[in-house]
């Protein structure tokens, strides 16, 4: 699990994206970006700036094709994500399960791959949510600022206390 943040003004290194990667996103900003073989894309500053806070995609072609690039800040606030990338050979579903992963609670953000299932649950102060996977680590991240306990029936437990709190794993 990765923390992005690019501060405005800063450019990333040249970094390669070679397995399926999942982002969910903290911080807006506008970015402009280049491949190692080509020219900065022109972006400039949008106000408001583009995306969402709280989105979710993953992209599953950096495997098939890697990506080489880098990538600039050109907003005027920071721009920040949480990524998960995948070094698995994805989930394989047994044929009787065709119809896809098992539920999950809260609302589907995005087609489901064999890499990433993502939803977004929205908890109340003092809610709480009892649900588990067996099948595949699951990642939690937080979007806003709050806190959250997280608690396994083998009494293992956790919290996440700030926008962009991530935890990976057997949760």
């Amino acid at each position: 699990m990765l923390n992005v943040q690019i501060q405005p003004g800063d450019t990333t290194l040249l970094h390669t994206h070679s397995t399926p990667i999942s982002y969910v996103t903290i911080g807006i900003s506008s970015t402009d970006q280049r491949s190692v073989d080509g020219s900065w894309k022109g972006t400039v500053s949008r106000d408001p700036p583009p995306g969402r806070i709280g989105s979710v995609r993953g992209v599953t072609s950096y495997r098939e094709q890697p990506v080489t690039h880098q990538v600039t800040n050109v907003g005027q606030t920071i721009f920040r994500l949480i990524a998960n990338a995948s070094r698995s050979r994805g989930i394989s579903r047994p044929a009787a399960n065709k119809a896809g992963p098992p539920a999950r609670p809260g609302e589907t953000q995005s087609q489901p791959n064999t890499w990433f299932a993502y939803s977004r649950v929205v908890l109340t102060p003092g809610g709480k949510l009892d649900w588990r996977v067996e099948e595949a680590p699951v990642a939690v991240v937080i979007i806003h600022d709050g806190r959250l306990e997280l608690t396994r029936p083998d009494g293992w437990t956790t919290s996440l206390e700030a926008a962009g709190s991530a935890r990976v794993g057997d949760i």
